[in-house]
């Protein structure tokens, strides 16, 4: 039997040798013009016969060899491996963070044997560290708890065998994998790993991947963290998703590796949020605010709330004392009610200011949780964040009937229940006053006289017109003539009649 590796035969075409009938086979063709390898001078027809019958067996390793790339086609690299011998390697396995290949023509590292394409060309994988090479090298790489490359070779009972210069075992519970297509997939990968025991007269050597599998993503983890951080400033606005709830608060992944929290007490302006999942949800997409950026403590604090304006910091513009508003009864207290003027935002009434009618000992005489009822503005309080209102002050009192019925001009009868220096107090009904001048009293004359005796001053002012001021005593009744009326105000202006 003859083996040709180069020519231009077909592949798979037999062809009978004369009588004794030796049978060609084509193994392999490749189209191109470089000079077919040389082999060993020391290499016999029995070993080429020997790979040959061997099939599709994996080639052994023999240990890390130094590879250069010759090309790139498709899914896969090109790698000269020393000899004039190549092999490939999958693309996938040499893409970056970023997913771009990163190699290119004429680059070099190191590379071990993994098995056989399908095509019948070896294949590579790329070396992941340094790989020992005697006791001595494993009981550095022991000792000093270096990281090293090894390569899977097959799974046996309860982990699998690595070939890291000698034969070890890494048990699957340290191998990084969680289920049996991984475990699957890990056979003939090369690994980065560490041994974690080392016994050279049994030759026992035990390794873990998980550790140093985690190691390395908490520092990707980090180099991530810190390259997001330098350019996240305190007020940035951000968007990212929803990952997980906790009763604290809500964590939103900004980018692979780079995770910030929203606190329940950054999620509303206007409501106390007891859990989060009140306002988000796991997988929503949100818009946040920066707070605070802890470079060294790797956390980032993001506010929900600062995305939008604060209702309460234009709350006296919108609701003005005086303002009649509606809204609904959210909940009773025993101090007063809790009514909802817009969403979000509550004002109270205190129990003193429900009604005029009577003394209640609690709102649910007059009010009950989701009624609809009309109030007054009494206050805003942005700094507090209270709204302050009344209802009493919009029931139609006694007053507000009896001044109903006046109008300037009229003629009323009142009794004195105070006299101050310029002006007297009236009252005209229960819970109505009016307010008279006293120098009204007074017609149109010269201004009082000076000098001389208070008689004779009295005299001298009487002829020439002014009249003295008319004294008022509290408790008489007196007769007025209503000069104006401010109802909202309740209040009367009165001259005497």
């Amino acid at each position: 039997m003859v083996f040709l590796t180069e020519g231009s035969l077909t592949a798979d075409q037999k062809f009978t040798l004369g009588p004794v009938g030796f049978h060609l086979i084509v193994l392999s063709m490749q189209d191109d013009s470089r000079e077919p390898p040389e082999e060993a001078a020391d290499v016999s027809f029995a070993d080429i016969l020997k790979e040959f019958e061997a099939g599709g067996k994996r080639p052994p390793s023999g240990g890390p060899r130094r590879g250069t790339v010759v090309g790139v086609s498709g899914d896969y690299v090109l790698i000269d491996y020393g000899s004039k011998a190549e092999g490939v390697i999958p693309a996938a396995d040499l893409l970056d963070r970023d997913g771009k290949l990163s190699v290119k023509r004429g680059d070099t590292f190191d590379v071990a044997i993994t098995g056989r394409h399908s095509e019948g060309m070896v294949r590579l994988s790329r070396v992941a560290g340094r790989r020992p090479r005697d006791w001595d090298a494993l009981t550095r790489a022991f000792e000093n708890k270096e990281i090293i490359a090894g390569r899977v070779t097959a799974t046996v009972k309860g982990g699998f065998t690595v070939d890291v210069g000698t034969r070890a075992f890494l048990p699957a519970s340290r191998s990084g994998t969680r289920t049996p297509a991984e475990m699957e997939q890990l056979v003939g990968q090369e690994i980065r790993c560490r041994i974690i025991k080392l016994d050279i007269a049994d030759e026992d050597v035990v390794l873990d991947r998980r550790s140093v599998m985690e190691e390395e993503a908490r520092q990707v983890r980090q180099s991530t963290w810190e390259g997001a951080a330098s350019r996240l400033n305190p007020g940035d606005r951000v968007t990212g998703v929803v990952t997980r709830l906790a009763d604290f608060g809500a964590f939103v992944e900004l980018q692979p590796g780079v995770e910030g929290l929203i606190h329940v007490s950054e999620m509303s302006w206007t409501k106390r949020v007891k859990h989060p999942s009140e306002v988000l949800k796991e997988g929503e997409r949100v818009e946040a605010v920066v707070l605070k950026v802890d470079v060294a403590g790797s956390r980032l604090s993001l506010g929900l709330r600062q995305v939008f304006e604060n209702p309460w910091d234009t709350i006296k513009d919108r609701y003005p004392n005086g303002k009649i508003v509606e809204g609904k009864i959210t909940k009773l207290a025993k101090f007063g009610a809790f009514v909802e003027v817009e969403e979000g935002i509550e004002g109270l009434v205190h129990i003193s200011d429900f009604t005029n009618q009577k003394r209640i000992q609690h709102p649910s005489e007059i009010v009950k949780p989701g009624q609809v009822v009309r109030a007054i503005v009494l206050s805003a309080e942005p700094e507090s964040k209270r709204l302050k209102l009344g209802m009493k002050q919009l029931e139609a009192t006694p007053a507000d009937q009896f001044l109903e019925q006046l109008a300037v001009g009229d003629h009323v009868t009142g009794r004195v229940i105070r006299v101050e220096r310029d002006h007297v107090t009236v009252q005209l009904a229960e819970g109505v006053e009016g307010l008279c001048r006293v120098e009204q009293a007074a017609s149109a004359g010269p201004a009082a006289l000076s000098g001389g005796s208070l008689a004779e001053r009295l005299a001298a002012a009487w002829k020439g017109g002014v009249k003295p001021p008319e004294a008022y005593h509290e408790g008489e009744i007196r007769s007025f003539t209503i000069k104006a009326i401010d109802a909202a105000g309740k209040r009367i202006e009165l001259i005497p009649s």
